[in-house]
């Protein structure tokens, strides 16, 4: 399936980067700090040396669980699995997927009459928060569709929860390696103004006289007064965070789960038993699943 990337997809991810709302696992977003200032360094990131993902990688399923070619015949009743893995952006690059195009390859097999049913395959700790809502309203397509949506999960953290929570049921794919949870809004921010500073630079900022509030909470930042920027941005979002899922999951999740909905991770079985997951389940599960499913919604 062909891929439709941006053409300035480099600006995105810069600016992501740079200027971002996260919702991701803090220990995945430690891990990032030499690639990212790998990124910021070098020139490379314009030039055409990447090895390009040039297709979604979609998986199709018959009625039977068997793997089928995505161009499957329109007679056939199909599963289509739909990648959500490593940090989520909303527009994809050269070498990773943008949730935009995700969302898009949701709807148009969800809107496909030989298509019975979508499993999104996820493996993330989250990522951008403007990468959730194409998924969000991509999931309510197909639950409109009146066709079922498995989220089969790995690592499902912070925008990857919030994403598989919207889903009907969420297979935790093992109790070794899955992680749950980490329910929570970040800022990312980079203040390069010192560095150039250090360079010479001087750095004017001028306000009309009507615009006293304009970029108030920013310029706090950058003096390291976090509460306005808490309170106008992160505080909010992270309150919406929790009220979508507790929308989702409602009786399944247990409320009274220590640090569930600020910001605590669980490993898979711990993760059903408190209500972030249903089972304990392999993709070909998820699969099986979805399609008996689909069976009841006929």
């Amino acid at each position: 399936m062909q891929r439709r990337i941006e053409g300035n997809w480099q600006y995105h991810l810069l600016t992501a980067i740079l200027k971002g709302q996260f919702m991701i696992n803090p220990e995945m977003a430690m891990g990032f700090g030499a690639q990212i200032s790998g990124l910021l360094n070098s020139k490379g990131i314009y030039q055409n040396d990447f090895q390009a993902l040039n297709e979604i990688n979609v998986l199709a399923y018959d009625e039977d669980g068997d793997q089928v070619p995505e161009d499957i015949a329109e007679e056939g009743s199909s599963v289509m699995v739909l990648p959500i893995k490593g940090t989520m952006f909303k527009y994809g690059t050269w070498c990773t997927y943008g949730m935009d195009e995700i969302a898009y390859y949701i709807k148009h097999f969800a809107s496909k009459e030989n298509v019975s049913a979508i499993v999104l395959d996820i493996d993330s700790g989250g990522g951008a928060v403007n990468a959730v809502p194409p998924l969000l309203d991509a999931i309510k397509f197909v639950k409109e569709s009146n066709k079922p949506i498995i989220a089969h999960c790995d690592a499902a953290c912070s925008a990857a929860y919030w994403t598989a929570s919207a889903c009907d049921y969420i297979f935790s794919n093992n109790n070794i390696s899955s992680v749950f949870g980490s329910i929570g809004v970040m800022i990312s921010f980079l203040d390069l103004m010192p560095y150039y500073e250090k360079q010479g630079a001087k750095f004017h900022e001028v306000y009309a006289d009507q615009s006293a509030d304009k970029n108030l909470a920013f310029q706090q930042l950058l003096k390291g007064e976090y509460d306005q920027i808490k309170a106008e941005m992160l505080n909010p979002m992270a309150i919406q965070f929790q009220e979508s899922v507790k929308s989702y999951r409602e009786s399944k999740i247990k409320l009274d789960t220590p640090g569930i909905l600020s910001g605590a991770t669980y490993p898979g079985q711990k993760s059903v038993d408190i209500g972030l997951a249903d089972a304990i389940g392999t993709l070909q599960d998820a699969i099986n699943y979805a399609t008996v499913k689909s069976w009841a919604n006929q």
